[in-house]
Formats: C-alpha cells, structure tokens, sequence
C-alpha cells in the first residue's frame, strides 16, 4: 500500500514538472510569426525581421503555414497577412495583423532629389538599416541604381527603393548601337546612331549613314531593325 501511494506521488510530481521549451508544442501564433518572416525574407532577401504586435485570426499551426501580405503593403508599418497552406490552391486558414521591421543593407539619397533627375554615384549612399515605409520587394544596390531616373521625389537620407525610380535604359540616344536585321534564317549585323532611349522590348529609332529605321531594343546597345 505504502509503495503504491510513493508511486501515485512520483507520478503527480513528473505531470506537474515544466515541459522542456525544445519539447512544447508549437504556437498559432510563433506558427504564424515564423511564417510572415519567411514571406519577408522571401520578398525582401536576406535581412532581419521584427514582427510586433501580432494579432492572429483563425490560423492554424504547421511548417507548411504561408503568409501573404495584402496588395500595396509596405514595410515599417501595420500590414494585414492571408494564411494559408502550401500549394497554390491551399484552402485559407485565416489572417494576421502585424507591424514588420527590417533591417538589411540598402542605398538611401545622399541629399534631397527632385522628380526626374538621373541618379549619378555622388546622389547615393550604401548604409545598413532600416529602411522604412517600402514596398515589399528587394531593394536595388548603388550599382543598378547610378543611371536610373527617379519617379518621384526622394527626400535626404530617404531609402530609394526599386519603385521611386525607371531603370536606365539599355540605349540611349545618341550612342552607337549593334544592329541585327533577320529575314527567315538568315541575320544581318552592323552599326548605328541611337536617335532615342530604349528600355528592353520598346522601339526606338536608328540612324545608318543617311538612312533612319526603326528597331526594337533586344539587349544592352543592341537593336533589332524592323524589315
């Protein structure tokens, strides 16, 4: 009798002992933390993520939870997730609200710049950070930003992020291009002068001698001439 109550005692103190943190269950909520950190990262690159004031609703627990942030979110600020499973017809499992933070290397303006200014090596700076209210996306390095156009206006010290700017152009006016005409199997190449600035696919028109015809750019200084 006495060996069955030291045993029914042994057992009541084992229950009521904590639980190792490496073998407790999962939270919704750590689920869901987990998986708006993989959707920034997957999004933004390599950086690291604060997720503040985390409200979940209805979500469930699981590695294969994904978390989408609405159309239009931007960092630095309040953003509401979709949740949901893997695959891309994965039933919804409900949604979260959360402020995100990052921080990861990115170029900010050395000095305020206006609409339409071309962006030059002395207008920026490389600096690791925070960037702010940015949209969800990779923020472009110094080097695919020299040449760029801004969109709009960039305040001083502000992160130039890849949607305040167009991407310079893969010909501009005035430079000496390669040209290729193709008619069936058969491509002709040769030289000409740029009379426009041309992103990938736009047409723009080329001077050869006296003659001007028109192309489509197919690459950086390349134009393919319409026959």
């Amino acid at each position: 009798m006495v060996l069955t109550l030291l045993a029914a005692l042994v057992a009541a103190q084992a229950s009521l002992a904590p639980v190792p943190a490496a073998d407790r269950p999962a939270t919704p909520e750590a689920d869901v933390r987990a998986a708006i950190v993989r959707a920034v990262r997957e999004r933004v690159g390599e950086c690291t993520v604060t997720v503040d004031a985390l409200r979940v609703r209805g979500a469930v627990t699981g590695e294969d939870l994904r978390a989408v942030p609405d159309a239009g979110s931007r960092l630095g600020g309040p953003v509401r997730f979709i949740l949901h499973g893997a695959g891309a017809h994965a039933a919804r499992f409900g949604s979260a609200d959360a402020v995100v933070h990052v921080r990861v290397a990115h170029v900010r303006a050395t000095h305020a710049v206006a609409p339409g200014v071309v962006l030059a090596p002395a207008d920026l700076a490389t600096v690791a950070g925070d960037p702010g209210r940015v949209a969800f996306a990779k923020l472009p390095d110094a080097a695919t930003l020299v040449g760029a156009r801004t969109r709009r206006a960039i305040a001083a010290e502000g992160a130039i992020a890849a949607d305040a700017v167009s991407a310079p152009p893969l010909v501009r006016r005035g430079d000496q291009v390669g040209t290729s005409v193709r008619i069936g199997s058969i491509v002709a190449s040769g030289r000409a002068t740029a009379l426009d600035d041309g992103q990938l696919g736009e047409f723009v028109r080329v001077r050869v001698e006296a003659r001007r015809l028109r192309g489509r750019v197919s690459g950086l200084g390349e134009v393919e001439i319409t026959p």
